[in-house]
């Protein structure tokens, strides 16, 4: 109600070409964690939470990689402003105590990036080339952020924003700190590369002419599907 009062105050005092643009509040979870050792005050943090997806085989996105930054509460948490570490050992250090519980986030997590690359999919497949700014024009690598928040005393991962760069620069970096302490390497490197070789192996091919001796049936209907997304000049020649 009263911001509905603010806002109804601001709206008639603008002109016609004017407007009030409202954005959610969304709280960051504050967990009972361990007292600190400091006798200090404690500052309320906020935990962002980086995530990175791919597009896979098939079009089907893949989840890559994922790396937190905490920072202060009151202002947001930038990329590049605080080094990454993982998600397990975060949820950790922010009170979430039980394993099934940070397991149970992290496949959250895991769900709600891949629909995020999966939504984002489907609606370029809605445009047209020139929509999408070019023939071969379309999203391999995204990155998603989330905050922590707290709904009803229920921990939730809210989507703050999708980006191309910033969550690629954060993950890479979170994968050569964990080599650099002598932690297995991960699936970021050879995710990535998939994503890539898969793209330019279809620039290689786009454009040349194929011969097809005998393409089948019905059930090898897919070849002239995979064809046309090659930018492929298919020419068919019965036996």
């Amino acid at each position: 109600a009263a911001v509905a009062q603010v806002v109804g105050a601001r709206l008639r005092g603008l002109t016609e070409e004017d407007s009030v643009l409202l954005e959610a509040m969304v709280p960051t979870a504050r967990l009972p964690v361990p007292p600190p050792r400091s006798p200090a005050p404690r500052l309320p943090m906020a935990l962002r939470i980086c995530t990175l997806v791919c597009r896979s085989w098939g079009d089907r996105p893949q989840f890559c990689q994922v790396a937190c930054a905490v920072g202060r509460a009151e202002s947001p948490v930038r990329h590049g402003a605080a080094l990454p570490q993982g998600l397990d050992s975060s949820l950790q250090q922010w009170g979430v105590v039980a394993p099934s519980q940070r397991q149970a986030l992290a496949t959250r997590l895991r769900e709600a990036t891949e629909a995020a690359m999966a939504a984002l999919l489907a609606t370029e497949a809605e445009l047209s080339p020139q929509q999408r700014g070019g023939t071969r024009a379309h999203t391999d690598i995204l990155g998603v952020d989330f905050l922590l928040a707290c709904v009803d005393d229920t921990l939730e991962l809210v989507a703050l924003a999708t980006n191309s760069q910033r969550c690629l620069e954060t993950c890479v970096l979170a994968e050569a700190m964990g080599r650099g302490v002598g932690e297995p390497r991960g699936d970021l490197p050879r995710l990535l590369a998939e994503a890539m070789l898969h793209r330019a192996q279809c620039h290689l091919v786009e454009g040349k002419d194929i011969l097809l001796i005998g393409a089948g049936g019905v059930s090898k209907s897919f070849v002239w599907e995979a064809a046309r997304d090659y930018g492929l000049r298919v020419r068919s020649s019965g036996r």
